[in-house]
């Protein structure tokens, strides 16, 4: 049995790559893509978030570009190391936008007329640039001249910038001043908190199959310690640990099994816990350079600035996940005809429109909130999805393993 089948998962849980099926929703999380979504609808012109390695700059770019593929022409620089005559040209080859030579003159000119043609057809045309803190100054000066290009009406282009957090130091710099007084609408990222990190790890064993490895609750409180919140280094201890219990034979994942994982992630000289024989070690190890281990990316609290505006505050999400804690207690087969109501009983938890755990969410209750079931159906990857009334009197689905079923 390899080391997926025996956890009951299709894929590695806490894989490098950024990928949406993943996306943890929090209530912060809406907050900067409404953020996001507000500065490029209204035509703010500019729009900056920030955030140190791993929070998840480059995820939540992936869940915009996603959002806005089909409205907007989106230009998305990778390397920012160019000069502004680089830069340029890097933006209309990824806009698709011929030009008889890279002379600059024609290149403002061809850009320009590509605005205007794409602005007539109802599209906006964006420009976003992953890892902006290399951006040169002088290449930071050509995107301020750039956003200058406008109608008497509306702004031509609006730029996206992501980067780190000495990016937003920069530009509250002396001769970065012109600049920042552009951008209208600002955003930082931060790491989990210690509960948004346990509901982090269910949420991603979840999505990776039917099975829920079970992180033991001292094992996830010692990956926040030693991740501090940071996503990509949660998924690295992570997936380490998994490994290590699996070729330790358990299927939960201990305090002992996550120590392991921190030493060989932090190279210190292991220590033998007498739980483990040397060749288990060494086997982990290779497991390690076989399988693969992770980054990964999400973030947690999100400070949004916004100048001379407001936003309609997007739905709250926060720390919600249908496979936060597991309530022990609840199993498929408690699902009984005489039960009538659920007590939910994880900190908060979405009730969506359809049994799934990709359908919409319709809105969140928190823990102790009783609702009565008018209905059972067994989902996806062996879950129990119970249809329960809210008090406006609407009927929406909610998670067996997020609630204790009662008798009416």
């Amino acid at each position: 049995m390899d080391y997926l089948e025996f956890f009951g998962l299709k894929e590695d849980p806490f894989t490098i790559t950024p990928d949406l099926t993943y996306f943890y929703p929090s209530k912060e999380h809406n907050e900067i893509l409404t953020a996001l979504n507000y500065a490029v609808t209204q035509k703010e012109g500019f729009f900056l978030a920030t955030g140190e390695p791993g929070t998840g700059k480059t995820t939540i770019l992936k869940v915009f570009i996603d959002e806005w593929k089909h409205k907007a022409e989106i230009a998305l620089v990778l390397t920012p190391r160019l000069s502004p005559e680089e830069f340029l040209h890097a933006v209309l080859e990824d806009l698709k936008v011929s030009i008889k030579d890279k002379n600059k003159n024609e290149m403002l000119k061809a850009f320009r007329d590509f605005l205007l043609s794409s602005i007539s057809r109802g599209k906006a045309v964006i420009i976003v640039v992953d890892e902006a803190q290399n951006l040169s100054d002088e290449t930071l000066e050509e995107l301020r001249l750039l956003s200058n290009l406008e109608t008497e009406r509306e702004k031509l282009l609006q730029i996206v910038l992501i980067g780190q957090t000495e990016l937003r130091e920069r530009l509250a710099s002396d001769n970065m001043k012109q600049l920042s007084q552009r951008v209208m609408v600002k955003a930082s990222l931060r790491p989990l908190t210690r509960e948004e990190t346990s509901d982090y790890i269910n949420y991603r064993s979840m999505k990776a199959g039917k099975g829920l490895p079970v992180f033991e609750e001292d094992a996830k409180n010692l990956i926040f310690k030693y991740s501090k919140g940071v996503p990509r280094l949660i998924n690295l201890v992570s997936s380490r640990a998994l490994m290590a219990a699996y070729v330790d034979g358990s299927t939960d994942i201990k305090k002992h099994h996550v120590r392991y994982a921190i030493d060989h992630l932090t190279e210190r000289e292991k220590r033998s816990y007498g739980w483990m024989s040397y060749s288990k070690y060494a086997a982990i190890v290779v497991l390690a350079i076989l399988i693969g281990v992770a980054g990964g990316l999400g973030f947690r609290r999100i400070a949004v600035e916004y100048k001379d505006q407001k936003i309609e505050k997007p739905v709250e999400l926060s720390k919600v996940t249908e496979e936060a804690k597991p309530v022990p207690e609840i199993q498929p087969e408690a699902a009984k005809p005489k039960v009538g109501l659920a007590v939910v009983a994880v900190h908060s938890a979405i009730l969506r429109q359809e049994p799934s755990i990709d359908s919409a969410p319709v809105t969140y209750v928190s823990k102790g909130t009783i609702l009565k079931v008018v209905e059972e159906k067994a989902g996806e990857n062996e879950i129990v999805w119970h249809k329960v009334k809210i008090s406006d009197g609407r009927e929406c689905w909610i998670s067996g393993k997020v609630v204790q079923l009662k008798e009416q």
